[in-house]
């Protein structure tokens, strides 16, 4: 549901981009939509529960941490 309801925020926000006045509020409303993006997809591709990423479908921690890094 969250990946589909930024996908929706940033389809508007892209289009205020083409039709209104760029301010510095609609860039920071643009960069917390990617973050928000980022931490969803990160969350949706963890194969376990760890810190606040806790997820019903894999509620043990693995041994080791591996590292997350996404590209927007």
């Amino acid at each position: 549901r969250a990946q589909n309801r930024i996908r929706m925020l940033t389809e508007e926000v892209n289009d205020y981009y083409g039709h209104f006045r760029v301010t510095p509020d609609l860039i920071e409303l643009r960069n917390l939509l990617q973050t928000a993006e980022l931490i969803v997809r990160s969350a949706l591709a963890r194969k376990e529960s760890r810190g606040l990423h806790y997820t019903l479908d894999y509620p043990e921690m693995l041994p080791e941490a591996r590292d997350t890094i996404l590209v927007p």
